[in-house]
């Protein structure tokens, strides 16, 4: 794009067939190629989108006795999470809470190909997933901020200057200068009609569900994920981030128990060990120290129980490139991973 104010100009890239990021593409995947799964609609966003979300392998619809901080509180947690009762273990994720952070989006869609139709997108096998795979029930919401993803018209960042990246992701100001760190942390929500361009980061209300008043005017995005996430009490949840540096596993919530903690960092090394194996060029980060700031997965930890995880990938920008292909085999040796450590240690005394 040129001619704006920030006079930015966007390298052409032609994503793959098996790029599928956008709102239409999605919703058209989901719509002509599910079989084995369902989808429904989970919500709305705020600027009324719809919110979809997939869901692999029979619901176990055992009844809650007791809320999560209680059974917390007597120190029996499986009380309310039902795990010793369950017969298969459960995994959340979602992606997309920041609009063009699509990266995770298009793991997702090639993980889904594979557990419908038994190859990606690519027209890869994959067994020992697979395998995993039917071990669980899986629930994901490709895009979980979809105002956001309207917003930003490209269907990948790879290839593209930092200057795309901040125009779409923080956004521009009507004067021309970039919405940046720490400001569109500063003021909640954001005054929209001051923008040029309004981040994908926020919904249409100018929110960063990521840190939205959770126990005040909280958004509808945010609110439907805690409605999943409560409902399927899964023992795990992933949230899918992307970013402008190297990938990997980002900061454990700060509500996390020692023994969460710990699990987290088992995870990170495991997923980090295996995409250097691929040479997928991960940052060398495993001691992860435990985040200050509260967010959406605290949130949704102490709304389900479940162990929160979140993953940044690369939008391979031209300071740290990726190419799709690269970016679809981070996801997928993701969710391998994570599903292997489920299966190894049924994600017991994360509490």
């Amino acid at each position: 794009m040129t001619g704006s104010i920030m006079n930015i100009v966007e390298t052409f890239v032609q994503e793959p067939e098996y790029w599928i990021t956008s709102l239409d593409g999605v919703k058209e995947y989901l719509e002509k190629h599910v079989k084995k799964g369902a989808v429904s609609v989970a919500g709305h966003s705020a600027g009324g989108r719809e919110i979809l979300v997939y869901a692999y392998g029979e619901k176990e619809d055992l009844p809650q006795t007791v809320s999560f901080s209680s059974a917390f509180a007597a120190k029996k947690p499986e009380l309310y999470t039902r795990a010793p009762e369950r017969k298969k273990l459960s995994l959340f994720i979602y992606g997309a809470i920041h609009g063009a952070e699509v990266e995770g989006t298009a793991g997702l869609l090639n993980l889904i190909n594979l557990l419908e139709h038994g190859t990606d997108l690519r027209g890869r096998k994959n067994d020992a997933l697979l395998k995993l795979a039917e071990q669980y029930r899986i629930v994901i919401v490709p895009l979980s901020q979809p105002d956001g993803r309207a917003r930003f018209r490209r269907n990948s960042l790879a290839g593209q200057s930092l200057d795309v990246f901040q125009y779409y992701a923080h956004g521009v100001w009507k004067d021309g200068t970039p919405c940046k760190y720490p400001y569109h942390k500063e003021v909640m929500p954001l005054p929209v009609n001051e923008f040029e361009q309004l981040g994908a980061y926020f919904n249409d209300n100018g929110v960063n569900c990521q840190h939205d008043d959770f126990f005040g005017n909280i958004q509808p995005e945010t609110q439907t994920l805690i409605n999943l996430v409560h409902e399927e009490r899964p023992d795990c949840i992933l949230s899918c981030h992307s970013c402008e540096a190297d990938p990997g596993m980002s900061t454990p919530a700060a509500t996390l128990t020692d023994n969460g903690l710990r699990m987290v960092q088992q995870i990170a090394a495991s997923v980090m060990a295996n995409q250097i194996k691929a040479n997928l060029r991960p940052y060398h980060r495993v001691n992860l120290q435990q985040g200050r700031a509260f967010i959406l997965q605290d949130i949704l930890y102490m709304a389900s129980g479940g162990l929160p995880l979140l993953y940044e990938f690369p939008h391979g920008c031209v300071n740290i490139p990726f190419t799709h292909d690269e970016i679809i085999d981070l996801g997928l040796i993701l969710f391998e991973e994570i599903m292997k450590f489920g299966v190894e240690t049924g994600f017991k005394n994360r509490f």
